[in-house]
């Protein structure tokens, strides 16, 4: 897949319009619809997205945390069957466009042979466009714009917003049901305060992923997908109640990897919470403590499937 930053021309294509965060199942529904469309025309698909989230830029209070980092959302793109990302800079001046001058600079640039958005996609100035003045648009040019209908799940639309609330709830099975893969952090191994090794549980410190959402604090069973192989491994985030100091930390200790890791990529992929972080009594309480998380993580894993 192919990812232009601020792209000044694009093959016609069929365009697929949004944020994506999280490429949620919601967003899978509307890539498989695109998807179906550049086949039939013998196009490639492609996405229009903005960095940074648009609330970032208009409401910087709101402090807007993501899903996805704008790679991670890349990765997922690609493996859905998009070609091309093209990602624009979002600016006061881009919100202030009127619609008809945003549609005029898509058509400009992509010369889209159709168009796909969700069903709350909006754009230009207020959020004043929707599906439905893009269908007018479409009709105007002969141009087919597939306005894709929310997908719902126990009731509720699959929504950012709803898997946000279900990470910072630490319910990390609720939130990959949602997104129809398994949520991740992903980061450089960095050094951190030794603290595991000197219990006994070495672990490796990521780097803190700059305005990504992060889930309640607390213990939990992942894959770490290293340089080295993908290993069961327990993950602790949080600020360290019981010894504090330095701040949030996410801490991985590999059941079955010994090996040095610092200034290494590696890639957590959360299955399960094992318990909520807590303060202990003492640092030999906190030591038994992970001793019982090891033999948990160990019994689980053991009959553990990669399937969602």
């Amino acid at each position: 897949m192919r990812i232009s930053l601020n792209p000044t021309q694009h093959a016609p294509c069929v365009l697929a319009l949004g944020m994506f965060d999280g490429v949620h199942r919601g967003h899978q529904a509307l890539l498989a619809k695109g998807l179906q469309e550049a086949q039939a025309l013998g196009s490639e698909l492609a996405v229009c997205t903005f960095e940074p989230h648009p609330l970032a830029v208009l409401k910087p209070e709101a402090q807007v945390s993501r899903l996805t980092t704008l790679p991670e959302r890349a990765a997922l793109m690609a493996h859905y069957g998009v070609d091309s990302l093209c990602v624009h800079r979002f600016t006061r001046q881009v919100a202030a466009l009127p619609p008809e001058e945003f549609l005029r600079r898509v058509e400009e640039l992509y010369h889209p042979l159709a168009l796909v958005c969700g069903y709350n996609y909006t754009y230009g100035q207020f959020g004043s466009g929707n599906g439905e003045r893009l269908k007018e648009w479409g009709e105007a040019r002969g141009v087919a714009v597939h306005v894709v209908q929310e997908v719902r799940l126990d009731g509720d639309a699959v929504s950012s917003t709803r898997i946000r609330a279900c990470l910072q709830q630490g319910d990390i099975e609720e939130a990959n049901r949602l997104l129809g893969h398994h949520w991740s952090l992903s980061g450089r191994v960095i050094t951190g305060k030794h603290l595991g090794r000197t219990l006994g549980f070495p672990t490796a410190n990521l780097r803190l992923p700059q305005n990504k959402q992060l889930p309640a604090y607390g213990v939990y069973l992942c894959e770490a997908q290293t340089p080295d192989g993908d290993y069961p491994a327990m993950v602790n985030i949080g600020d360290h109640p019981t010894a504090p100091g330095g701040g949030v930390t996410i801490e991985a200790h590999l059941l079955r990897h010994r090996e040095d890791l610092y200034g290494k990529n590696v890639r957590l992929v959360f299955l399960r919470r094992l318990r909520e972080e807590r303060r202990f009594p003492s640092l030999e309480a906190l030591e038994e403590q992970l001793r019982e998380d090891r033999e948990e993580a160990c019994r689980w894993f053991a009959s553990w499937s990669k399937a969602l």
